[in-house]
């Protein structure tokens, strides 16, 4: 499920971002490679719409910055590893190093929260977090991911 959504072209290691804005701005022309400057700053305010509710740096270094937007259709996804973003920590105060970045259309709601499960629950393994950490490019990244989906 989320090997389809996230091929290895959707990921960088390292992504170049220092700060969180710049770092969504980031995934978000990751994920979204077609986008005109529209469509890519209707979604970066669907992000930060999320981000005002809560951080979605969700411990253990670990973030899933996530929002809607009507200006896309369907799920898009992208990730990477980051060093340095001070401003971007979450509660248990841990800089965020793996962020993996889900926008949607607003009326894939299901989806939404279907790939955010799972994300969730994949997180929850100390082995694939540590194997996300230690990966040195893009396939790396991916092949850990398609690891953890295989039956």
């Amino acid at each position: 499920m989320l090997t389809a959504l996230l091929p290895s072209e959707r990921i960088r290691v390292p992504l170049g971002s220092h700060s969180r804005h710049a770092l969504f701005q980031e995934l978000l022309e990751l994920a979204l490679p077609d986008a005109d400057p529209a469509m890519l700053d209707a979604a970066f305010q669907g992000v930060l719409s999320r981000e005002a509710i809560a951080s979605t740096a969700i411990g253990d270094g670990l973030a899933v910055p996530h929002g809607r937007t009507n200006a896309i259709d369907g799920i898009h996804m992208s990730a990477g590893i980051v060093e340095g973003v001070e401003d971007y920590q979450a509660p248990d105060g841990v800089p965020v190093r793996v962020c993996v970045l889900v926008i949607t259309s607003e009326t894939a709601a299901g989806s939404h929260l279907k790939v955010l499960g799972r994300l969730a629950r994949l997180m929850r393994n100390d082995a694939l977090k540590q194997a996300l950490f230690e990966a040195k490019d893009a396939a790396a990244f991916a092949a850990v991911l398609a690891r953890a989906e295989a039956p």
